[in-house]
């Protein structure tokens, strides 16, 4: 799954590049307005933020500040992490629903700009991208319970 989010996230980055290099086009050489590819651009930078967050969290790859889990022993610092991951689900938690909720709710509203996309597409992007976070974090407590070895994390670290 990881790897179909990644190259995911390198078609929507395609994406945003392409409708970037448009807003120059038109505004520069045709001096035409093209206020849609502001707001596209806006879009595709909100589904790379979330697409990649899901990402990352296979691997518990976010940014971590560390200094007080490092010098914990084993016992302690898996204590920390697995308590560490239960407040993630419970906030997860908040965050799906109400993603979920302002999917429901946005979901034929237009972009001023753009007709056929819909705020609710964006909701969406959050909602499943959050269902991914919430399934890699269930994952990674389950190895934490194991004292199984997540991908991407160094022994004795937490990152």
């Amino acid at each position: 799954m990881k790897k179909a989010l990644e190259a995911l996230n390198a078609l929507v980055l395609l994406g945003m590049f392409v409708i970037t290099t448009l807003s120059v086009i038109f505004r520069v050489i045709l001096k035409i307005p093209a206020s849609w590819t502001e707001e596209l651009a806006q879009y595709t930078l909100i589904f790379l933020a979330f697409i990649g967050a899901a990402t990352v969290m296979r691997d518990e790859g976010h940014i971590a500040i560390t200094v007080l889990v490092d010098r914990l022993g084993h016992g302690p610092r898996k204590v920390f992490k697995i308590i560490s991951k239960m407040l993630m689900l419970l906030f997860m938690t908040m965050f799906v629903l109400g993603a979920f909720d302002n999917t429901r709710m946005n979901w034929s509203v237009e972009l001023p700009t753009v007709p056929w996309m819909r705020i609710g597409y964006m909701y969406l992007v959050v909602f499943l991208s959050g269902l991914t976070m919430t399934f890699y974090i269930l994952l990674n407590l389950g190895h934490d319970l194991l004292d199984k070895k997540t991908a991407g994390t160094e022994p004795g670290g937490l990152h």
